[in-house]
């Protein structure tokens, strides 16, 4: 075995209830809050009155900002920073999904740096994209969806409206100190996006198994996330009042988590991310849908073991089988997986121009490289391509 290193320093609050907690939660940490949530979906649920509520009865006062859109953006978080500094607030409260919990991250660094967040996101004349202080306020994270895992990873995506680069502020100060995972919050989800919140899930987990940079614990936390969403994701979506289901779920999303925020994802994000900035009607879930099987059918001659194992989880049947032979089943255990949660789809589906493509590639070489490199295979701009068209 190589040594490695294994680092989450989250507070993890998980299981039906735990929502209850969130005001004990916060007040430990700070007594002037931002509140960071979508416009609508909370305040239907009911989540956003009873988090208000709970707020200020554990003697937390609280400024609301409920302007969290899908693929945030860097002049939002700027926004919400500048409201946070205003008003004195020492700790961010996100509730949602990820684009939520990583406004609320993003808005923590804005809050307390004098750099604009696009500097903390890509390039630039000062060097490498800034690495968030110990100055960044404290994170509470409340996730709604069996997604992104944000509430228990160092990295918060947006996307840099001037240029239409999407990319992560990472770094070990946005790990949330509190990260609030009750179950019983996702079943308000509807069935599409409780598919692609899962297929995120999945790809996080998929993505650090076969990554270069793994490790044991993550991937073990990768191979029991997978095999949770095979199972249960299905049911999920089938019936979203499907309690067990919607448990295990947001177990495979924890599970997720500790092995992104360890190892961080590769070629498929790493694609999704340019296409999302350049189309950002097209969710993060969706489009990682669309790439999924053509990843599949790409990936068995880089990484034979894992692929076989990857088709195992899935409920292949690889009994008798060579590696070589297994790993080519993986591509068949995810459309049929994406078959039952009605997502399988192509990226013309969503929207993306063919003409795009190129450019796709080329931004994910120019600001996602990491991810690339950490892909299995030394991925070349042709491999990109080939990717997108079969994708396409």
């Amino acid at each position: 075995m190589q040594p490695f290193t294994f680092y989450n320093p989250v507070e993890l609050v998980a299981g039906p209830g735990t929502f209850e907690q969130l005001g004990e939660k916060v007040a430990k940490l700070g007594c002037q809050a931002m509140l960071v949530t979508g416009r609508n979906a909370m305040r239907k649920a009911g989540y956003l009155d009873r988090a208000l509520q709970m707020l200020t009865d554990a003697g937390v006062q609280c400024v609301l900002f409920d302007k969290a859109i899908p693929n945030p953006t860097d002049e939002l978080a700027d926004e919400g920073g500048r409201l946070a500094r205003e008003t004195n607030c020492n700790v961010v409260i996100g509730l949602g999904g990820g684009s939520a919990m990583d406004t609320a991250k993003a808005i923590a660094v804005a809050a307390t740096h004098s750099q604009p967040i696009a500097e903390f996101l890509v390039s630039g004349p000062y060097g490498q994209p800034r690495i968030p202080s110990a100055a960044t306020l404290p994170i509470v994270c409340v996730t709604t969806t069996a997604g992104t895992s944000s509430q228990l990873t160092p990295f918060a995506v947006a996307t840099v409206t001037a240029t239409r680069q999407k990319n992560a502020i990472a770094g070990r100060n946005i790990y949330p100190r509190v990260a609030i995972c009750d179950p019983t919050l996702t079943m308000s989800v509807p069935p599409r996006i409780t598919a692609a919140c899962g297929i995120d899930v999945l790809c996080h987990s998929i993505e650090t198994f076969i990554n270069t940079m793994t490790q044991p614990l993550a991937e073990a936390f990768a191979q029991r996330a997978i095999s949770l969403v095979a199972e249960y994701l299905p049911r999920a979506v089938a019936d979203g009042q499907d309690a067990e289901a919607r448990q295990m779920m947001s177990l495979a999303d924890i599970f997720a988590g500790y092995a992104l925020s360890n190892c961080g994802a590769t070629v498929l994000h790493a694609l999704e991310h340019p296409i999302s900035a350049l189309y950002p009607h097209v969710p993060h879930g969706e489009g990682l849908a669309a790439m999924l099987i053509a990843y599949g059918r790409m990936m068995p001659s880089r990484a034979p073991a894992k692929l076989a194992r990857l088709a195992e989880l899935l409920g292949e049947d690889v009994s008798g089988l060579s590696d070589e032979q297994a790993a080519g089943k993986a591509a068949a255990g995810l459309q049929a997986l994406l078959e039952q949660v009605n997502l399988r789809l192509r990226l013309r589906d969503l929207g993306v121009e063919h003409e795009s493509l190129p450019r796709i590639a080329d931004d994910a070489l120019d600001y996602m490289q990491r991810g690339i490199a950490k892909t299995p295979g030394k991925l070349t701009r042709d491999d990109l391509i080939a990717l997108l068209e079969a994708s396409y």
